[in-house]
């Protein structure tokens, strides 16, 4: 059997060595970028599916009210990620010094 603790070591001094971090405060700042960036994407993806299940809910009541709240869950989750971009580097900063 073949051992893979050299290779994922080798992987991490690889990682480490690529994006060399300055502080804590601008790891937190790559970190909530690069989260909002998927959170996007699924912000999107569930926007598409409510919508269809809205557009697709004619007559049954009770799919409609689910498809409402998936919405209303997407403008939330929106608005988080928004103030999370707008402000994840201000916070960020008090990490500095």
């Amino acid at each position: 059997m073949i051992s893979l603790v050299p290779f994922a070591s080798l992987s991490m001094f690889v990682f480490l060595s690529v994006f060399p971090l300055a502080d804590i405060g601008t790891a937190i700042s790559g970190v909530a970028n690069l989260l909002a960036g998927y959170l996007g994407d699924v912000l999107i993806f569930v926007f598409v599916i409510a919508g269809y299940l809205y557009m697709t809910s004619i007559g049954d009541a009770q799919n409609g009210v689910h498809a409402k709240r998936a919405i209303g869950a997407a403008v939330a989750g929106g608005i988080l990620v928004a103030i999370a971009v707008k402000f994840g580097p201000t916070l960020a900063g008090l990490f500095k010094n």
